[in-house]
């Protein structure tokens, strides 16, 4: 399931900020780009999105900006440079003859005398604020696929009212579809014998050994459990992804075997249309956790 979430904290010497986005894939794969200095926990970060996602392709990037007040520097004298700063100006006063001495004023205004670096943070406080940033951007992030979650929840459930209607036309048809099976078997008889008077018991046996090839009462009842049990899943807390994708290849191969055997155009008509249903629930389905 798609899905977006950000969340901030702040900690004694930085800003952490944690983005979350995901991008609907039938499998879990969290990747998580984290600041250099949070590189050890990493496998932290990704244990807590897996917790919260199952499915779908999960970008997690944890940015740290330094907080420029909190800073810390080191700087060093280049006492080398320096004494040699000193003795070479020292040297030329004596060559040409000048008076006065060398000041620290004059020393402090040369290039290159120090060098700075930044101190290293301790890290050890971060660790709070990073955990506060993953929480809130996570909670931002399941909201948002729960509000997709309902939406594509509720188009289901529709979709689902219409393969159980299908079926319920599907059963009440069924009788006719038989009667004008029998119909046929009568004139396919005719054709063959070129008669009209029909031995009743050779076209009773015929038509019932059709009818019993025809029958696609087990399938129906079939059907119909598989998609109450759908209905079940769509109502049902937590994922059921994998369950519902499981019914549709059952109901699929129901309606593949109604349509099969039944040898009614009507009902090969509403086997098609049903199937078109339950591909597009196929579809939506790989949406879902």
């Amino acid at each position: 399931m798609t899905g977006y979430g950000a969340g901030s904290a702040e900690a004694p010497a930085a800003r952490v900020a944690v983005e979350i986005r995901s991008v609907n894939q039938r499998f879990l794969d969290v990747r998580v780009t984290a600041a250099r200095e949070y590189a050890a926990w990493e496998r932290e970060i990704r244990s807590r999105v897996q917790a919260v996602a199952q499915r779908g392709r999960v970008d997690v990037t944890v940015a740290r900006t330094p907080l420029a007040a909190r800073r810390r520097y080191a700087v060093t004298v280049r006492m080398e440079l320096a004494r040699a700063y000193v003795q070479a100006g020292r040297e030329l006063a004596d060559r040409l003859g000048l008076g006065g001495s060398v000041r620290l004023a004059d020393v402090l205004r040369l290039p290159d005398l120090f060098e700075v670096s930044e101190r290293a943070p301790e890290l050890g406080p971060e660790l709070p604020a990073v955990r506060r940033a993953l929480g809130a951007a996570l909670r931002a992030f399941d909201a948002e696929r729960r509000r997709e979650g309902q939406h594509l929840r509720q188009d289901m459930l529709r979709r689902v009212a219409r393969l159980r209607q299908a079926t319920r036309t599907i059963r009440r048809r069924l009788p006719r579809g038989l009667a004008a099976l029998r119909r046929r078997v009568e004139e396919r008889l005719v054709r063959l014998t070129r008669s009209t008077e029909l031995d009743a018991g050779r076209v009773a046996e015929e038509a019932a050994v059709l009818a019993e090839r025809s029958d696609i009462t087990e399938e129906l009842v079939r059907l119909e459990s598989h998609l109450a049990a759908l209905d079940a899943a769509l109502t049902a807390r937590g994922p059921v992804g994998k369950r519902i994708e499981f019914l549709l290849q059952e109901v699929h191969r129901e309606l593949t075997t109604t349509g099969a055997k039944a040898g009614d155009l009507a009902i090969g008509e509403l086997v098609l249309a049903a199937k078109a249903e339950a591909e597009k629930l196929r579809e939506q389905v790989q949406n879902v956790e």
